[in-house]
């Protein structure tokens, strides 16, 4: 499940991995989400919230998507909760 981020960029989960970025992509492994969310839309697009354990600390990402793209986003999001769900 691929979702093209803004303005250059995309989410993706494979079950397994939840992947952000552009050029540079960040690789986290489900058992190391802490929480996703998806922040109202704002001057058209959709704020994806992310926090995740990365080593020994907790980091927090932001990630924009276009309004265009909400069905998908929100499907990515569901899968990866529920995968939290299990692992937790």
């Amino acid at each position: 499940m691929r979702v093209p981020s803004w303005p250059s960029g995309f989410l993706s989960f494979d079950g397994a991995i939840f992947e952000f970025g552009a050029g540079e992509v960040n690789r986290i492994p489900i058992e190391n989400v802490r929480e996703i969310e998806v922040k109202p839309p704002k001057k058209g697009r959709l704020n994806l919230k992310l926090e995740f354990q990365a080593g020994l600390n907790t980091s927090k990402a932001g990630v924009w998507v276009e309004e265009t793209h909400e069905a998908e986003l929100n499907e990515l999001v569901s899968a990866v909760q529920a995968k939290i769900g299990e692992a937790g």
